[in-house]
């Protein structure tokens, strides 16, 4: 057994604003406000464009609803005839696109807007005002539905902000959220790539572009791609060198793909450096990736001592249990490992790691009555169910595990059947105390089977978690 790290995804959240529906039933931008202004480019409306240039202002500026509508329409009927009958003017092009977003057309608006600014390149800051605030209110109306939960209405409010503007980072990290929580990781994989692409050659977006790069090299890690994962921390380390978190995930990066030696030489680095530190003046993050890289330099001394300052800050720091426990195992310190083997039994009574670093102290201690306790819990277990997130928000707080079928026997080894079991999940602060709680149900699963297992809450402060069979 080996210490455990875990990275939680953050999440980025623009501003809210009113919600939009996909189709053209709102209007998106500055001409919806009811204010219909002229072009900033130099472009000349002539004819039926001109036509088209007054019915827009009426869609836009008129007090009747029905007369908005007509004069949308009309605009629409106009432009169309003079694109279809060759009168590719950009004129045509740029009002044709302004009406479509009038009508909440993006697809629509995207493709003339195209070929209005090839036809008349000047016209590019004009248009991109247009695709810009067409983007924030889509992008905002997309954060109001991940607010709520609505996540496929978020997504489709966010592909239709990425099709009208492209440039700006936040939307990709949402989606790149959105898929990360639901397990898709090749794509959330690719939309934090792509939003830490835009981020890098604007130096104003530089905590976008740190976000959105950690959050890839954490999703690349997920999905045991280790080598890309390595290209994106070492890129990322290059702009933050100090970042504990991410030296650590690097090092996780280079054992998983059997680089050891780097791993080592990263590990016994980051053990110098916090050698000279003050413990007391290190944060929880910071203490904890200590504590890992003080035993994967197999310091298991220095890194009990670390974990127990952990478990003194929070006694129901999951982590900071099992990985002490892993040190005492190291260091053969029979009485801890029992004393935090059957804690981690109380945090997660479903885990078989918890099963055997108890039961090995237990063996050790040649306490045999009640290594047989311990024995006949572990065999008779239904499934193992292994935790693969913990993220904590200021609004939200998510516990993600597997639930793994397995062979189950009763004491004198004859074979159980597979069975449902319902557990809480319990959501803790540092005092321990109850924050919220949501009941699962685990369906009977049999050996090698798995199903997936998720509880949330809407509200933060939570730091530790534990679950109960019920």
């Amino acid at each position: 057994m080996t210490v455990q790290r875990l990275a939680a995804v953050a999440v980025m959240l623009v501003a809210a604003a009113t919600p939009l529906a996909a189709q053209r039933t709102n209007r998106l931008v500055a001409d919806s406000a009811g204010k219909y202004t002229i072009a900033f480019c130099n472009i000349r409306p002539a004819g039926k464009v001109n036509d088209a240039q007054k019915a827009l202002r009426t869609g836009i500026e008129d007090k009747d609803a029905a007369k908005r509508a007509a004069g949308l329409a009309q605009a629409e009927k106009i432009l169309l005839e003079q694109v279809s009958q060759g009168q590719q003017n950009a004129a045509a092009w740029y009002y044709l696109g302004r009406t479509y977003l009038a009508l909440g057309d993006v697809a629509g608006a995207d493709s003339a807007f195209d070929k209005a600014q090839a036809v008349q390149a000047d016209c590019e800051i004009d248009i991109n005002s247009y695709r810009q605030n067409a983007w924030a209110v889509l992008a905002n109306a997309g954060i109001d539905k991940l607010r709520a939960n609505e996540t496929d209405s978020a997504l489709v409010l966010f592909r239709q902000a990425s099709t009208i503007f492209d440039q700006l980072p936040h939307v990709y990290e949402n989606m790149g959220v959105i898929f990360a929580n639901a397990s898709q990781n090749d794509s959330a994989a690719y939309y934090f790539g792509k939003a830490a692409e835009i981020s890098e050659a604007d130096t104003t977006l530089v905590d976008n572009r740190n976000s959105a790069t950690l959050n890839q090299a954490m999703t690349l890690q997920r999905m045991e791609k280790h080598a890309e994962a390595i290209q994106v921390l070492e890129k990322y380390l290059g702009w933050n060198p100090n970042d504990t978190d991410a030296r650590k995930s690097l090092s996780w990066s280079y054992r998983q793909s059997g680089q050891t030696a780097k791993a080592d030489s990263l590990d016994q680095a980051m053990v110098d450096e916090f050698a000279k530190m003050n413990p007391d003046s290190l944060s929880t993050g910071d203490l904890m990736a200590v504590g890992v890289s003080m035993f994967n330099a197999k310091k298991y001394e220095e890194s009990a001592k670390v974990f127990e300052k952990l478990m003194a800050q929070n006694p129901w720091s999951r982590d900071a249990v099992y990985n002490a426990a892993n040190s005492y195992l190291a260091l053969k310190q029979w009485e801890k490992l029992e004393t935090t083997g059957r804690k981690l039994i109380e945090i997660e009574p479903l885990n078989e790691d918890a099963y055997r670093l108890t039961s090995q102290a237990l063996r050790e201690l040649k306490k045999q009555d009640e290594l047989l306790k311990v024995a006949e819990q572990f065999v008779s277990l239904p499934a193992n169910v292994e935790v693969s997130a913990f993220s904590m928000g200021q609004q939200a707080t998510r516990w993600e595990a597997t639930a793994h079928g397995r062979k189950a026997t009763d004491a004198a080894g004859k074979d159980l059947k597979p069975v449902a079991v319902s557990i809480t999940v319990e959501f803790l602060d540092d005092a321990g105390n109850v924050v919220g709680s949501q009941d699962l149900s685990i369906p009977a699963l049999e050996p090698d089977a798995t199903a997936p297992l998720k509880a949330e809450i809407q509200k933060g402060g939570s730091t530790a978690w534990r679950y109960k069979r019920k």
